[in-house]
C-alpha cells in the first residue's frame, strides 16, 4: 500500500494527519512523513495500522519486516575450521 491509498483510507475513516497528530501529541510532519515513508515512528506507525485494521509490516513492509539476527558469535564460531582457527 503506498502513501496516497493510507492517506485516502484514512480520510475515508474521517481522520486528517493533523487529528492524528493532536491525539498523539507530536507535529503534523511526523505523520506525514511516517505515512510517506521518510521516517521511522513505530508508535505513529502503530495508531495508523490500528486505524487501518492493519499491520505496520502490511503498510511498510520494507521498512517493518522482520529481520532475524544472529548473533556475532555465532557468525564468528561459524567461521572458524574444526582447529578453532579463522580462515
Amino acid at each position: 500500500m503506498d502513501a496516497l491509498d493510507i492517506s485516502y483510507r484514512l480520510k475515508r475513516l474521517g481522520k486528517t494527519q493533523a487529528q492524528i497528530a493532536r491525539e498523539l501529541g507530536v507535529r503534523q510532519g511526523v505523520v506525514s512523513n511516517v505515512i510517506h515513508n521518510r521516517a521511522t515512528a513505530h508508535g505513529v506507525a502503530s495508531y495508523i495500522a490500528d486505524l487501518l485494521e492493519m499491520r505496520v509490516e502490511d503498510l511498510w513492509p520494507e521498512r517493518y519486516r522482520f529481520k532475524p539476527r544472529v548473533p556475532a558469535r555465532r557468525m564468528l564460531l561459524a567461521d572458524t575450521n574444526s582447529d578453532g582457527e579463522v580462515p
